[in-house]
């Protein structure tokens, strides 16, 4: 072997270990290095965006590098969700996850399902209230149930197969009572129905019924979570009624399916820290959005038992269709 050859070699010898070094580095290099986009799969503007923004603005300092929303809004949900589940899991790409994302994997033909993803955490749960109008003769839950069972009520609801629809559907087929749903075009509609005394009452979430509570056009009777609602103290659960039912949007953070525990564990602990600061507690309050945080081994479980609870109803929906209902 002459002199030039054998000098290649070396240098050939001295550099494998260095780009070795390199890649194995790059491996364990700390996460995050780079900015993260969070998926909102919803438009601007709306409960989901504002707590994500929120939350992101303060996750951001601590773990050092931008959080960048990214808004996919369509059908429904989808293809923000499809987005992500479809994404490296890496830890760079985050969804809003909601609710939605079980009625969507029940309903529609997606390229996803609940288990796509590795849920961080939750941090908010907005039960579903019942109200009825203010001048209705039923001043108590107890009242409700009693007239419930022996005539068919009247109940608006924000749209066929909604969550204030299956909230409505759940009751009867634990308790045995009978409502008559008239389906509106959602909003605001189910509310104005029943402070008009259109109907006699309705399932929603304190958010959009609160300008009416505090206007005394309409009463709430019960809330649908573990405990009474700060909000409305007063308000006796159905669970305290002897009635088992834990029901409304859930909202967190989720990845992609498969990414690394130690990326998971480090997002969120940022999360939690940042639900903890007086400057998201404020603003959340300030919004109506409701903190319940839970982390996301116990938030995996609500996911899928959601999913189990909801399959039946919503596949029962979906094959009867809008006519079908009452």
């Amino acid at each position: 072997m002459n002199r030039r050859a054998l000098n290649i070699l070396l240098a050939v010898l001295f550099a494998v270990p260095i780009l070795m070094g390199a890649t194995w580095g790059s491996k364990d290099a700390k996460y995050p290095s780079k900015t993260i986009e969070a998926v909102v799969p919803f438009a601007p503007g709306g409960s989901v965006d504002v707590s994500m923004r929120i939350l992101t603005a303060v996750v951001e300092k601590d773990l050092g590098q931008k959080m960048l929303i990214v808004n996919k809004a369509g059908g429904g949900a989808t293809e923000g969700q499809s987005y992500v589940a479809r994404a490296k899991p890496d830890g760079y790409t985050l969804l809003a996850i909601t609710s939605s994302v079980v009625t969507n994997t029940i309903t529609k033909k997606v390229d996803y399902s609940v288990d796509s993803f590795d849920p961080i955490m939750q941090y908010c749960f907005d039960p579903e209230i019942l109200f009825v109008t203010a001048t209705s003769p039923y001043k108590t839950l107890d009242d409700f149930m009693a007239a419930a069972k022996k005539e068919a009520i009247m109940n608006a609801t924000s749209g066929h197969s909604t969550s204030h629809h299956v909230a409505g559907i759940i009751l009867e087929r634990l308790t045995g009572i009978k409502l008559t749903y008239v389906h509106t075009k959602g909003g605001k509609e189910p509310i104005t129905m029943v402070a008009g005394g259109h109907v006699v009452s309705s399932f929603g979430s304190y958010g959009v019924t609160k300008s009416l509570i505090d206007q005394g056009k309409i009463r709430v009777l019960g809330v649908m979570s573990e405990k009474r609602d700060p909000r409305f103290p007063e308000v006796p659960t159905f669970k305290e009624k002897g009635i088992d039912i834990l029901y409304g949007p859930w909202r967190g953070v989720a990845a992609p399916k498969g990414t690394p525990p130690d990326v998971m564990e480090r997002l969120s602990q940022a999360f939690k820290k940042a639900l903890a600061t007086e400057e998201v507690k404020t603003k959340f309050d300030n919004a109506d959005i409701p903190i319940a945080i839970l982390d996301g081994k116990d938030f995996a479980k609500i996911i899928k038992k959601d999913y189990e609870n909801q399959k039946s109803i919503l596949a029962d929906l979906a094959a009867k269709g809008p006519a079908a209902a009452r």
